[in-house]
């Protein structure tokens, strides 16, 4: 009811000037977290409405960031736009209901008291709706049909009309007539869900600029960059992906890109809401098979990269790429390296900005984008500093090395991750991707396998060997080092000297030996630069060792675990004497437990024996020469069994005070 209201004000307040137009798109600022900020501007004069679009899923983030400005003195009045019921619940809201699609008939009936006026072909007349009911009427021989009829109260009587007879129905109430147009209108707006009109009303006099700022989702910006290899210099170029999907042409806009990732979410602000919901998407990573290096967090400086070209030293790992020519895949003629024809053919496009959370590349003359369009754009050209190096890691290739470089960011902006085609001079070299690198940061990249090696690791069986040993206050300390190796081989077979970075991943717990110091350690990773000669091939050779304690509880050990820790050479002479008391005093426990068994045994035999005996008792005459003898036996054995308890009994008091004993001679040790 409140925009049916509205409508009528802005139609009969003539002061008022609704402008039907769209304000143009004049800014675009695009995130690399999924979201855009869009600048619309234009002029309005005195009291102005303008009227924008938007599609129902776009609704959240407008009313969550819209920014108004009427720079020229004006006001910002109200900005309308139509709720967002089920259509359901809004059909019910109408004198008549049509949210359940109701039938002629249906609908007729929630006319009950209405005045209507009927035509057909054979029936015209003027009453007030009393209901519809079904009726049985004869349709032939033997056969009945149900029909809706409709009854009237006329001004001749009650009348009853078949509503398949009726050819015209119009209601007589206005106020009813216009409810039911407006339902069938709520009806049409729901069929219609592609666009969602917004009114901003602006207040002032005169002519006035003014401009609607909003966030809106986008498709992620993305970069690809190139990266020439020169004999002297290094070019490097990087472009940025755009698409426009919006439903406005981007023409002469001022577009930024922006390489942060601020937090964003979207929550439904447009809904009527019964239970507060916001609903948060997670942030998006592009996901990327190739590998992506990290940088390291110790070294990685010593190698002094610049702007210049690879060392040339290392021009022996040009080759073996299955490169082809750039452009044509033919001999090129003699002309300027391509990094110098690049550098001159394409300029940055951008001005970059560091903005301290992100980075920002203003692009610096306006884009001309027609929806649904993509552009590519140049944001980045400059130097870039290379040192050629093969790198193996057997998690990524376990039988060749990746020919890499270290790659250095000069160009002085932000670098936002992405793919990275290498070009050596004018010969494609292989592809690469790195991640977010700040300006002066060093990161390796791998573009192609160094098929000219072959590589091999092999993990060693690994020892084990015991430290020290102490026993303090009942417990057996023991010390162990563990110690494990990794062989890293190479053999070169195309008769090229090689440097090879060697990745080895850090183990928590485990101590680097050998070698003692490393080239660069990510954190995951520890890298080793290995000089490889093509004649004798080369080895490294990774030590690593762990150091683990455990206290052993002396009175649960058996005999056996405790002679092997007596024997062993890293034992003091005083805790090798005490194990042997020890181990004398459990032999006495177990002798004693062996006793005790022994007798146990005997009266379980016993008792067994006088169940036999006491069942042929039962059978015999109480005064036979067998029956007593059995009395006679069975004497003899509850005497025996008697004495057995009592010995059972000193043995174990026996046991017990050689075991309080031998608890509290080993409580008592403090053998360092």
């Amino acid at each position: 009811m409140m925009i049916r209201t509205l409508s009528l004000m802005l139609c009969c307040c003539c002061a008022v000037a609704l402008w039907a137009a769209e304000l143009p798109v004049t800014g675009v600022t695009l995130f690399s977290s999924g979201v855009g900020y869009i600048q619309r501007a234009g002029t309005v004069t005195d009291d102005a409405v303008v009227q924008l679009s938007f599609k129902p899923e776009q609704i959240n983030d407008l009313l969550k960031s819209m920014v108004l400005l009427d720079l020229d003195g004006g006001q910002i009045g109200t900005v309308s736009y139509g709720a967002k019921d089920p259509i359901t619940k809004t059909l019910g809201s109408f004198a008549i209901d049509l949210s359940d699609n109701p039938t002629y008939g249906q609908l007729l009936n929630r006319l009950r008291g209405v005045q209507v006026e009927v035509n057909g072909e054979s029936v015209a007349d003027v009453g007030t709706v009393l209901g519809v009911e079904t009726k049985k009427i004869a349709a032939g021989k033997d056969q009945v049909i149900d029909v809706e009829v409709l009854n009237l109260l006329t001004d001749g009587g009650f009348r009853s009309i078949r509503l398949d007879e009726i050819m015209y129905l119009q209601v007589k109430d206005d106020r009813l007539n216009a409810e039911l147009r407006d339902a069938l209108k709520v009806l049409a707006t729901g069929l219609d869900n592609q666009r969602k009109p917004v009114a901003i009303a602006f207040n002032g006099k005169g002519e006035r600029h003014v401009i609607v700022g909003y966030l809106a989702e986008t498709p992620i910006w993305k970069t690809s960059y190139r990266l020439v290899l020169g004999e002297k210099e290094n070019a490097l170029q990087g472009w940025a992906v755009v698409e426009n999907t919006s439903d406005a042409d981007w023409t002469n806009v001022r577009l930024s890109l922006v390489s942060g990732r601020p937090i964003s979410f979207i929550e439904d602000l447009y809904s009527p809401l019964y239970v507060r919901r916001p609903v948060v998407q997670p942030q998006l990573y592009a996901s990327i098979n190739p590998v992506a290096y990290q940088a390291s967090v110790v070294g990685g400086a010593i190698f002094g990269i610049d702007g210049t070209a690879a060392e040339a030293e290392d021009d022996s790992n040009e080759g073996g790429n299955g490169q082809w020519h750039a452009v044509s895949g033919k001999p090129q003629p003699e002309s300027a390296p391509m990094n110098q024809l690049m550098s001159q053919s394409v300029q940055s496009a951008a001005a970059a900005r560091d903005l301290g959370q992100a980075f920002e590349y203003a692009i610096k003359d306006p884009v001309i984008l027609p929806r649904q369009q993509s552009a590519l754009i140049p944001i980045v050209t400059g130097p870039a500093g290379a040192w050629k190096i093969s790198i193996y890691n057997p998690a990524v290739q376990a039988q060749f090395p990746l020919y890499g470089l270290r790659l250095k960011n000069a160009t002085g902006a932000h670098l936002m991750g992405g793919p990275i085609t290498v070009y050596d001079g004018d010969v494609y070299a292989g592809d690469a991707v790195i991640e977010d690198m700040q300006p002066d940061e060093q990161r390796l990249i791998s573009y192609a396998i160094d098929l000219g090696v072959t590589a091999d690791h092999n993990e060693g069986a690994g020892t084990e060997e015991i430290l020290a040993i102490t026993l303090v206050k009942g417990l057996l300390n023991v010390q162990r080092k563990f110690r494990r190796t990794v062989d890293y081989t190479f053999a070169i077979k195309d008769g090229k000297d090689r440097k090879i970075m060697v990745e080895h991943p850090i183990n928590p717990g485990w101590d680097l030996v050998a070698p003692k110091e490393f080239d660069e350690n990510t954190g995951d990773l520890y890298r080793f630069i290995l000089p490889v000669s093509a004649k004798d091939g080369g080895k490294l050779t990774v030590t690593e060792e762990r150091t683990v304690k455990e206290s052993l509880r002396v009175m649960e050990m058996n005999a056996e675990t405790l002679v092997s820790y007596q024997k062993t050479g890293k034992i003091s002479p005083a805790v090798r004497d005490a194990l042997q008391k020890v181990i004398q005093a459990q032999g006495k426990l177990t002798d004693l437990r062996a006793q005790r068994a022994q007798k146990e045994q005997r009266i379980t035999k016993i008792r067994a024996g006088q169940n036999d005996i006491r069942q042929n008792m039962d059978r015999l005459d109480h005064a036979s020469d067998l029956y007593k003898r059995y009395v006679t036996m069975l004497d003899q054995q509850e005497t025996e069994i008697l004495q057995l308890q009592k010995d059972i009994e000193g043995l174990q008091q026996q046991e017990d005070a050689q075991r309080k004993e031998l608890n509290d001679y080993v409580a008592g040790l403090n053998l360092e």
